[in-house]
Parts: structure tokens; C-alpha cells; sequence
């Protein structure tokens, strides 16, 4: 439809008939009363005219959009290990020689670094990943991740989370509005909140942040190079 002609039709549709529902196609015969020419179009893809009625037959549309999306991703650079199986919103940004792995799901803001590797099974809501990241097992939102990081497996990341370049987070840790610093490691069992972890600092396996004292959040800050032992408690402030 051309625009214009489109919304003043949309107007004088009505739900008379037996679904009680508005019909698209009933524009065109809107159309027609007033005078508009109607053209037909040869159509080489049946997909184009798929319909929609309901959660099976949407289903079948997003994976006939899924597969356009990947197949664009991979014609410009991108390697996918199994496109059944990969999942890129159409608003993600891909680098060159990025690499997805099985059961991947790229949603919203999303943007992937030249050379980095997602997957398997990772989930990505919103998140900036730099250049070189490898990424295993790991769900994130709002979370911005630097070059040559590493995460995973079995990692939640949530909103807030900053990792530096050369940073490393997992295995089952999780954190939230966290800046893990350049080459800071948190290695396993771990919760980070409302910390700040110095560069090149190392986070001992057990390792909680404790910051709310019954009314507020308190920020912890572990200073650079610094070593915390096995099940240690940090208490803010």
C-alpha cells in the first residue's frame, strides 16, 4: 500500500461478519470504491503471503524471519554453527568472524565484537560484548563485557555488570552492578553485587558481597591485586 492511502482505509473497516474480526484485505476493496487503482503482483516466495491466526502459524513466520536474519548474518562474516538452533533479534549488531554456537539468543541492544565466540547456550538481553570474549553457558542483561573476556559457564550476569578487557567470571558465579576490573578473576561460587573489584584482583571460590544492612545499599570495593581466601563474606560498608 502506498502510505497515505493506507491509514484513511485502515478507518472505514469494520468487524461485520461472521469472526467478528477487521480484515486487512477488506482495504482493498475500500480502495476500490474510492476510485484507487488496484495492480496485482507476481509473487516468486510463498512465505511472503503466509498468514497469521494464530501461535502455530506465528511460529512458522518467525522462523522463516529467523532464517533471513541468519542467513544475512552469515553472508557478511558471521559462523554459525547450527541456524536452526540460533536465535538474533533483528535490532542485535554482529562483527566480523564472530562465532555462535548452538542455542544462542542475541535479544534487544545487543552488539558482539569481531572474533568473539557465544555458546553454547547463552542468552544475551541488551549487552555489549567486546572483541575476542568468549562466552559459555551465560545469561546476561544490560551487561557490558571487554575485550578478551571470558565467562562461563553457568553464569548470570545482571543488569549494572561491567567486566573489563581480560577479566574472567565463572564457573556459577552471578553478579549485579558490579565493575569487575581489567584482569580480575572471579573464578567460581561467587555472588558480586554493588561491588567494585580492582584490576587483576583475584575472588576466592565461596565469596558473597553482603550489602544491605536492612535499609540501604552499601557499595564493597576490593582494591587491585588483592586476594580474597575460600567462603569469605565481604560486609559494605
Amino acid at each position: 500500500f502506498r502510505r497515505g492511502y493506507l491509514a484513511p482505509a485502515l478507518r472505514r473497516l469494520n468487524p461485520e461478519n461472521a469472526q467478528g474480526e477487521y480484515y486487512l484485505t477488506d482495504v482493498i476493496e475500500v480502495l476500490r470504491r474510492t476510485g484507487h487503482s488496484i495492480v496485482g503482483v507476481r509473487g516468486d516466495d510463498p512465505t511472503e503471503a503466509m498468514g497469521v491466526n494464530d501461535r502455530a502459524q506465528l511460529a512458522r513466520a518467525e522462523a522463516v524471519l529467523r532464517a533471513r536474519i541468519n542467513e544475512r548474518w552469515m553472508r557478511e562474516g558471521v559462523s554459525m554453527t547450527d541456524p536452526e538452533r540460533t536465535y538474533v533479534d533483528a535490532s542485535v549488531e554482529l562483527e566480523p568472524d564472530v562465532r555462535l554456537l548452538p542455542n544462542v539468543m542475541l535479544e534487544g541492544r545487543t552488539v558482539i565484537g569481531a572474533g568473539s565466540v557465544v555458546g553454547p547456550d547463552c542468552r544475551l538481553v541488551d549487552t555489549i560484548v567486546g572483541d575476542d570474549v568468549i562466552i559459555s553457558q551465560t545469561v546476561a542483561r544490560e551487561t557490558e563485557i571487554g575485550d578478551r573476556a571470558t565467562i562461563g559457564p553457568f553464569v548470570s550476569m545482571r543488569a549494572g555488570t561491567r567486566v573489563a578487557a581480560d577479566a574472567h567470571v565463572g564457573t556459577f558465579v552471578e553478579t549485579k552492578n558490579a565493575d569487575i576490573g581489567e584482569g580480575a578473576k572471579v573464578p567460581h561460587l561467587a555472588y558480586i553485587g554493588d561491588a567494585e573489584i580492582g584490576p587483576r584482583a583475584n575472588i576466592g571460590a565461596g565469596t558473597i558481597t553482603a550489602n544491605y544492612d536492612g535499609r540501604e545499599k552499601h557499595r564493597t570495593k576490593v582494591g587491585a591485586d588483592a586476594k580474597t581466601g575460600s567462603n569469605t563474606v565481604l560486609v559494605a560498608p
